[in-house]
């Protein structure tokens, strides 16, 4: 090879080396460019997971509430249905008792009941006023 041909291999080596740096470049400037992008996604994506988990502590925070809510709510039921019982109890008792008093006046294990008038004896009987022993 003469002098003339190695410079041009040496000139055309260099060219070659030269684009590749080029296409280097190309390749690191996309890069980056790429790692920029996933860099702003990346961190919208972190805001948005902050906010979700912010969301799920509130709503994690809002079951609890609700939940001893409906415990007590449960409680003033089952309350309600034992007072409602006793009341019923209470009812059944005072109609058992009336209802025995008027079916057996005579029982004397039955006590009277305030405020209830006494039983009517079963012989009815008739008053009548003689002419003369009206009012003497």
């Amino acid at each position: 090879m003469t002098n003339e041909e190695l410079v041009q291999a040496g000139l055309k080596s260099m060219d070659e080396t030269d684009h590749a740096i080029e296409h280097s470049k190309q390749v690191v400037l996309q890069t980056v460019e790429v790692g920029t992008q996933t860099a702003v996604t990346l961190k919208g994506e972190t805001e948005q997971m902050g906010r979700i988990v912010n969301d799920l502590d509130a709503i994690h925070f809002s079951i609890k509430k609700v939940s001893k809510l409906v415990k007590e709510i449960e409680r003033q039921v089952a309350t309600d249905k034992c007072i409602m019982l006793f009341i019923f109890l209470i009812v059944s008792g005072v109609i058992a008792i009336i209802i025995m008093k008027i079916a057996h006046p005579e029982n004397k294990y039955i006590r009277d009941i305030p405020g209830l008038a006494p039983p009517v004896p079963s012989a009815r009987r008739l008053l009548y006023v003689r002419s003369g022993e009206l009012f003497s």
